[in-house]
């Protein structure tokens, strides 16, 4: 058995909790019994001693006869002694020696009127109980008596009792054991079964999954390991993407580059206009390479936490109608209609007006290419602390399932049309990192086939 195992250890600690309670409850339960049974044999004693007392005062001592008779009837030993100490009358049961019975402090104790109470041996080794009451008349102490009772049978008593309390204790133990046993294999067993999950997790095993049969917090343990197989799951498969998706990316332009550059430097044209046109398509791919480059050197910088930002109070009014100009040409030829729309006469946030205008730059430019007919709707609306800047478009939507995706680097809702719609598939990573690095919010809605909204909240600036 290995002893570091953790139902070992549950175990271990709910018995020792166990015995840590049993034991001090089985001493303290032994000891009230005890002090019950001894109290109430002393206290029987005192009352016989007390109505003897009554009874030879009352008929001016008693014969030898009826101490015998009194003795055998209550089972108990009667000793009555004159002022001197002298015996008068004895039922012969322990010792008739007053000074066997009595020190000479407790004599002289019982002469002053006072009660004896003790426990006494005698010299046969028979343990009793000596309880000695004196005769007073007028004020004058005329002798005493002395009762004996044997403690054999309080004794046997008490040992039946702790015996009964040592085998319901040894039940009380092998119960706990079970229970502990059970209880710790049961309570071990989910953890023994995440132990075994992560580490076939841990070895890319990433479709292992933790069943879930408990709504505590090992139960949320369990939910939380297996929302992390799924997120590395994702993350791998992301990632796999992303690197399939980087080298088509990157070797689509470097084929062109080299497929065209060879043509003209061995001059295998047939005219100057086809070398010009080998020379604008080598230009083209220069400047997508050299854009997709830029994207992921920028994406980098942003996920390293090293791109600067140069923060100030600005306007977003003219930062948006800013970018909406710069893309109206590009919208104009595909036909789109483009507007701006705000009631505000000024919006001022507290971020970097270049980086600001990157957001809207790349997701104006996201809606002129997946939009094929219609318009483009550029928004500015307060909120409570914050103002809303949505880009609205007719184009051809994103599927629901989508969309928890679609601001990781290279996702493309349909991969086999991403060529004819362009781009990196990096440009709404930027806008999020961009959005995240100016403490505010991106949320997406789309219905497929009809369109898609972007809306960003910024904070507002303290002083607006």
């Amino acid at each position: 058995m290995k002893w570091n195992r953790v139902d070992v250890k549950i175990g271990a600690s709910m018995m020792s909790l166990f015995l840590i309670v049993l034991i001090p409850l089985g001493i303290v339960t032994d000891r009230i019994f005890t002090s019950f049974y001894y109290q109430k044999a002393h206290q029987e004693v005192m009352e016989l001693s007390a109505h003897f007392v009554k009874m030879a005062e009352a008929q001016h001592g008693l014969t030898s006869d009826a101490v015998s008779t009194m003795a055998e009837f209550s089972k108990v030993g009667i000793h009555i002694f004159d002022r001197d100490g002298n015996a008068t009358g004895s039922s012969n049961r322990h010792s008739q020696n007053i000074s066997e019975l009595l020190t000479p402090e407790e004599w002289n104790r019982l002469k002053a009127g006072q009660l004896i109470d003790k426990e006494f041996e005698s010299p046969d080794q028979e343990p009793c109980i000596v309880s000695g009451r004196a005769f007073i008349n007028d004020g004058q102490f005329m002798g005493g008596v002395i009762i004996t009772s044997s403690l054999d049978s309080v004794r046997s008593f008490v040992g039946q009792v702790r015996h009964m309390i040592a085998i319901s204790g040894v039940i009380g133990v092998l119960i706990a054991l079970g229970f502990s046993l059970v209880l710790s294999r049961r309570m071990s067993k989910p953890l023994l079964h995440m132990v075994q999950a992560t580490r076939q997790i841990a070895v890319g095993q990433l479709g292992t999954r933790v069943p879930v049969t408990s709504q505590d917090e090992i139960g949320s343990l369990a939910h939380a390991i297996n929302d992390l197989a799924r997120d590395l799951q994702r993350l791998r498969e992301s990632r796999n993407e992303f690197f399939a998706n980087i080298s088509h990316e990157l070797k689509t332009p470097i084929t062109y580059l080299e497929g065209y550059a060879k043509v003209i430097s061995e001059e295998l044209y047939e005219s100057e206009e086809e070398k010009n046109a080998y020379l604008q398509i080598i230009s083209s791919e220069a400047v997508r390479l050299n854009r997709l480059i830029n994207d992921l050197f920028e994406l980098s910088k942003m996920e390293e936490g090293r791109i600067e930002l140069i923060p100030e109070a600005i306007d977003l009014i003219p930062l948006v109608e800013s970018a909406v100009a710069k893309v109206e040409r590009a919208a104009a030829q595909k036909g789109l209609e483009l507007e701006f729309h705000t009631e505000l006469r000024q919006a001022f946030v507290w971020g970097d007006g270049m980086r600001l205008e990157q957001i809207w730059i790349n997701l104006l430019d996201n809606a002129i290419r997946y939009t094929q007919a219609g318009s483009i709707r550029v928004s500015i609306v307060p909120l409570q602390q914050q103002y809303e800047v949505c880009v609205q478009d007719t184009g051809i939507g994103i599927p629901e399932e989508e969309l928890p995706y679609l601001f990781e680097r290279m996702y493309r809702v349909e991969k086999s049309r991403s060529r004819d719609y362009g781009g990196t598939g990096l440009g709404l990573a930027i806008v999020s990192k961009l959005v995240e690095l100016h403490q505010g919010r991106i949320d997406v809605q789309s219905e497929h086939g009809k369109g898609t909204v972007f809306s960003v909240k910024l904070a507002k600036h303290e002083s607006d």
